[in-house]
C-alpha cells in the first residue's frame, strides 16, 4: 500500500512537471504564433511600397478647382502628402494633432489628398483639419480619378509620405503614429 502511494506520488509529479511544460509549450507556441501574425501588420515592411520619388498624378485643388500635378508641387522644402479618408477615425486623430502642433513643422508643404466627395472633406476639414486647412502650406487635395491607391501604394489611412525638393523619398509612414513621430518625419 505505502508503494501505491509513494508510486502515485511519483506519477503525480511526473504529471504535474508534464502539465507545467505542456503549458509553457503552449504559451511559446502561442506566443510565436501571435509573432507571425502581427508582423504583417508592421508598417516597416510596407515601406517597401512607397514611392522613391514622387509619381506622376492629377488632383483637383479643392480651393480653387486647378489641377495639381507633380510638376506644380512646391519647389523649397519638404513635400508632405497626407492620404486621408474622412470615416476613419486615426486619421482624425492624426490630422487633429498635427493642427494643434502645426507651429513644429519647418519648412514643409502639406497636400492633404482624398477620395471622398467635395462637401464631405469640407465638413471633415472644418471639424478635424481646422488649425491647419487655412494655412499658406497646407492645400486639400481631391483625387477623383482614384490615382493615389495605384500610384503611392498606401496599405492603411492615414499614409504620410515625406519627399525632399529633390522628389525622393525621405520619410512614410502608415497608421496613427502620434504627433512626435510625425512632426520627426516631416522636418526631416
Amino acid at each position: 500500500m505505502i508503494y501505491f502511494y509513494i508510486f502515485d506520488g511519483i506519477i503525480f509529479k511526473c504529471c504535474l512537471k508534464y502539465k507545467i511544460i505542456e503549458s509553457m509549450l503552449r504559451s511559446f507556441l502561442f506566443t510565436l504564433l501571435s509573432i507571425f501574425i502581427f508582423a504583417g501588420c508592421n508598417n516597416s515592411g510596407e515601406a517597401l511600397n512607397a514611392p522613391s520619388t514622387v509619381p506622376e498624378f492629377t488632383f483637383v485643388n479643392m480651393a480653387d478647382n486647378t489641377p495639381v500635378t507633380r510638376t506644380s508641387l512646391a519647389i523649397q522644402g519638404n513635400i508632405v502628402f497626407v492620404f486621408f479618408d474622412t470615416g476613419c477615425i486615426h486619421c482624425r486623430n492624426e490630422i487633429t494633432a498635427m493642427g494643434e502642433n502645426f507651429s513644429q513643422f519647418k519648412d514643409a508643404t502639406f497636400y492633404m489628398v482624398s477620395q471622398q466627395d467635395k462637401s464631405i472633406v469640407t465638413d471633415f476639414m472644418a471639424t478635424y483639419g481646422l488649425k491647419m486647412r487655412d494655412q499658406p502650406n497646407v492645400h486639400v487635395l481631391l483625387d477623383s480619378r482614384y490615382e493615389f491607391l495605384s500610384k503611392f501604394k498606401p496599405m492603411e489611412y492615414p499614409a504620410l509620405y515625406v519627399y525632399g525638393p529633390d522628389r525622393k523619398l525621405k520619410a512614410f509612414m502608415e497608421g496613427e503614429n502620434g504627433i512626435d513621430q510625425v512632426v520627426a518625419a516631416v522636418n526631416k
